[in-house]
């Protein structure tokens, strides 16, 4: 009887264990790495020619939260990012100051990354496509 017990429960924890090991999606850990602007649209016109004129403008997500940003006409950024794990908003905490800081809507396809502009009335005019380098 007690083999019997212990193989069910040995049973038992392999199933929860596997369950718990299942793929999830984690919106914030598939966003690190290097992104390349694709598109930006502002009102639904593609804008990307005044925005990124010299198609080099790209975004790097780190783990520990912080961001660098380069590329015409803007130059180099830093700071640090958030990600809000329920409404998938997310905060671009620009070095350079609030002035610069941003929120944005964050989904993802494969390695498409869509990020729509949110909280304020300019910023929700724009839509910013970037893919995965």
């Amino acid at each position: 009887m007690l083999r019997i017990s212990a193989l069910t429960l040995l049973l038992l924890v392999a199933a929860c264990h596997t369950s718990e090991q299942a793929p999830t999606s984690n919106l914030a850990a598939d966003m690190v790495g290097t992104w390349l602007m694709e598109a930006i649209y502002q009102d639904g016109q593609d804008v990307t020619e005044q925005h990124d004129p010299s198609d080099n403008r790209w975004f790097e997500f780190a783990g520990d939260g912080t961001f660098i940003s380069d590329g015409d006409p803007h130059g180099r950024n830093t700071g640090h990012w958030t990600l809000d794990k329920e409404t998938h908003e997310l905060h671009i905490d620009s070095d350079a100051g609030e002035d610069d800081d941003s929120y944005w809507i964050v989904s993802m396809v494969g390695d498409t990354m869509r990020w729509q502009g949110a909280r304020f009335e300019w910023n929700k005019r724009f839509e910013l496509v970037h893919l995965r380098k």
